[in-house]
């Protein structure tokens, strides 16, 4: 009995000190496109970050936490699906022969389509996955059990946008909507995927929506898009533009024509990232003196994601440290504005470091205070991201909406300037109906007649 119970002693004693003395590993396994046209997180941009990110991160941890980067990319791989076919094989492998408990791993998805089952592997391994696909962007660090199990987005999600675009209208009193889907291009899976979120959560609002799509390829002729638009007005005085800003900016410059810019209409024009690819603010400036189509433009919401605070003087050295890297490794320059701050996926690439091993270090003290060890589990980390905000090194990111608590903030101190005859926000339904020859209007003509 004695020795069972100094066995049992010691035992108890190795479990402790575990916990107590080992700081958890940090190992970020990275699959990205090597350098594609369009793709923000190309390696170009996102790669020497990563290593930037990972020596700050240890040396603001005074070394105690060992972090690394492993990359699972090559320069011959120039489409999706050259990364598709390896990614899967290639990261599985690496974790079957290689994960250790002390570890905890964090996969960094490509901005490609899910098509290779990154998300469900990790799933099914109970591995943190950060996805940088804009087209699958269903969930974020604000809704992170929308799913899939393990994976969060590193970005605005889709169905953040949806459910921020659910309140607005809501909020307006607008539920006959008319949805422009832009297809046919190289970003539109986006808009499409946005598409099926909205529906999602227009049923789960209990709202009584009536929503109509209209699929609009970008290639569509003036005259075909003023068909279409015509016949959209007897149904409604909202649009949710799903598309890029130059689809919108031409569905916009056809308002005078199709009588819709006379204030009573409602453009809201959706945005995952602030690039010129998708659209950005400054696309639809006016100049003074340009009066075409301006109550339909005095209509337009632009819903895009918040600006991040900026980092040309708080990470001057970081930012030097990233572009010299970049140069040396890529023969890249940002042509001095600083990387963090360019648009590009190195934003991305530090915050997803960043966070991680804030993710890590936390549960770290949990063992801590419980005196326990295990395996890193992901869906564990993913339950930590939940319902907060982060404070790290490249700025706080705190968006207006906070599809927590489904619920916009706005500016104290600001109003819209609707174009109405008494400045109210459009009617969903207008007096007269949607032919304007309805209500009070029918009765009016009856009487003249």
């Amino acid at each position: 009995m004695f020795l069972l119970f100094q066995s049992v002693t010691y035992l108890n004693l190795i479990t402790i000190t575990c916990a107590l003395t080992q700081k958890t590993k940090i190992e970020v396994l990275v699959t990205l496109q090597y350098e594609m046209p369009g793709y923000v997180t190309n390696a170009v941009f996102m790669s020497p970050t990563f290593e930037v990110a990972r020596d700050e991160v240890m040396k603001r941890h005074g070394g105690q936490y060992n972090v690394s980067v492993r990359y699972f990319q090559h320069k011959d791989h120039h489409t999706c699906d050259d990364i598709n076919g390896d990614a899967v094989a290639n990261v599985s492998e690496y974790l079957f022969r290689h994960r250790r408990e002390d570890t905890c791993y964090a996969i960094v998805e490509t901005g490609c389509n899910d098509q290779n089952g990154l998300s469900s592997l990790a799933a099914a391994l109970d591995v943190l996955v950060f996805t940088l696909n804009m087209d699958s962007m269903a969930k974020d660090f604000l809704t992170p059990k929308s799913a899939p199990a393990t994976t969060v987005s590193s970005g605005a999600s889709s169905i953040s946008f949806c459910m921020a675009l659910v309140e607005l209208l809501d909020r307006n009193n607008w539920y006959h909507v008319t949805v422009v889907i832009e297809t046919s291009t190289t970003i539109s899976r986006f808009y499409q995927m946005s598409w099926v979120f909205l529906l999602e959560v227009t049923k789960q609002s209990g709202l009584n929506f009536q929503i109509v799509p209209l699929n609009v390829e970008n290639i569509i002729s003036n005259s075909d898009l003023m068909k279409i638009l015509a016949e959209s007005k007897l149904r409604s005085r909202v649009y949710v533009l799903l598309s890029t800003a130059t689809l919108a900016l031409r569905i916009m410059g056809l308002t005078d024509a199709l009588g819709m810019s006379n204030g009573e209409y409602v453009f809201i024009n959706v945005q995952p990232i602030r690039t010129t690819a998708y659209g950005v603010p400054a696309q639809f400036a006016r100049l003074a003196n340009n009066t075409s189509n301006l109550n339909a433009s005095r209509s337009l919401i632009f819903l895009v994601p918040q600006l991040k605070s900026p980092t040309a003087t708080t990470l001057a050295d970081v930012n030097e440290k990233i572009s010299n890297l970049t140069l040396s490794q890529y023969n890249y320059s940002y042509n001095g504005v600083p990387p963090l701050d360019s648009g590009s996926g190195a934003r991305n690439a530090i915050e997803i470091v960043e966070i991680f091993s804030t993710l890590v270090i936390e549960r770290d003290s949990a063992l801590l205070a419980s005196g326990q060890c295990g395996p890193c589990s992901g869906s564990q980390l993913v339950d930590r991201i939940a319902n907060r905000t982060f404070s790290i090194s490249s700025g706080r990111t705190i968006g207006v909406f906070d599809s927590t608590k489904q619920r916009f903030t706005f500016y104290e101190n600001k109003t819209v300037p609707w174009p109405t005859s008494d400045g109210s926000p459009p009617a969903d339904v207008p007096e007269c109906g949607f032919t304007g020859q309805e209500g009070r209007c029918a009765a009016e003509s009856s009487f003249s007649n």
